[in-house]
């Protein structure tokens, strides 16, 4: 279930189609949204005379109000959704993973920046830096998606046992838009060794009632591009994965990866959180 909503914003535009994103979705689930900016004055020269920087906070907070402001007036207002805004100082990614944590929320909706789509938060070193500490899912919204009800949920998946808390929070999403759910895995060395999809579904295969959910094995080569070709191939409009320690996931996003990312997406890219 969807009750509470964190949306970071800097103001950007993208930051702004996130918002725009993240009410349709609150209005779907019933949800309120806390909109949230963290401002990097304490990051500053500690030798900055006090004047000087008591001028600037003074100007920073302005400029937040004003931005709340214009956010509230144009979209949050007329929404008629529950909100509230949050400012903070400090570090960009500990903060808004700490908003969310207090605020108990149970989605982060944020912006990407630049023509690569979901990429570009794996560039980013706040929005990176979010994904790897939080606790709470990410929604991750390409720049210019606009909102559009999912058809069909893809989600990677290494066959991992931590994962299936995740997959079951994933179903929540598939009940909610009664769209077909697709558990997909590329084949790796490792499956020599032993019948991960049986060992994984067997399990727990009882405890799993959506009768609307397929799995199905991808022949092994580039990870990325498998789930590129799959994604583009079946129209799925939100892809989905998993993270917990250096797991599949964290793997396939580590930064030393980021240039070979052949999948530049432009669906909505929803990060779970194994337990």
């Amino acid at each position: 279930m969807i009750s509470k909503i964190i949306v970071p914003t800097d103001f950007s535009l993208p930051a702004e189609q996130a918002l725009n994103y993240a009410i349709a979705l609150a209005k779907k689930t019933k949800a309120s949204i806390t909109l949230a900016h963290i401002n990097q004055v304490a990051m500053l020269d500690a030798s900055m005379p006090a004047e000087t920087y008591q001028l600037l906070v003074k100007e920073i907070e302005e400029l937040t109000l004003a931005g709340f402001d214009t956010l509230e007036k144009k979209l949050l207002k007329p929404s008629g959704i529950d909100y509230t805004t949050e400012t903070r100082y400090g570090f960009v990614s500990e903060e808004i993973c700490a908003v969310a944590k207090e605020a108990e929320a149970d989605l982060i909706i944020m912006g990407t920046t630049g023509a690569s789509g979901a990429a570009e938060i794996l560039i980013g070193s706040n929005a990176a830096s979010v994904v790897a500490k939080s606790t709470v899912p990410i929604l991750v919204i390409p720049k210019d998606l606009n909102y559009k009800e999912y058809t069909r949920i893809v989600y990677a998946t290494d066959y991992n046992e931590p994962e299936f808390p995740a997959l079951m929070r994933l179903i929540y999403f598939a009940e909610l838009f009664d769209c077909p759910l697709d558990v997909i895995h590329v084949k790796s060395e490792a499956d020599k060794y032993f019948n991960a999809e049986n060992n994984f579904f067997k399990k727990n295969k009882a405890n799993i009632t959506y009768p609307n959910i397929h799995y199905m094995q991808l022949e092994k080569g580039d990870v990325i591009q498998s789930i590129n070709h799959y994604v583009e191939e079946n129209h799925g409009d939100l892809l989905v994965m998993a993270k917990h320690n250096r797991s599949f996931f964290d793997r396939l996003f580590h930064r030393s990866l980021s240039k070979k990312m052949a999948y530049h997406t432009k669906i909505p890219l929803l990060v779970l959180v194994k337990e």
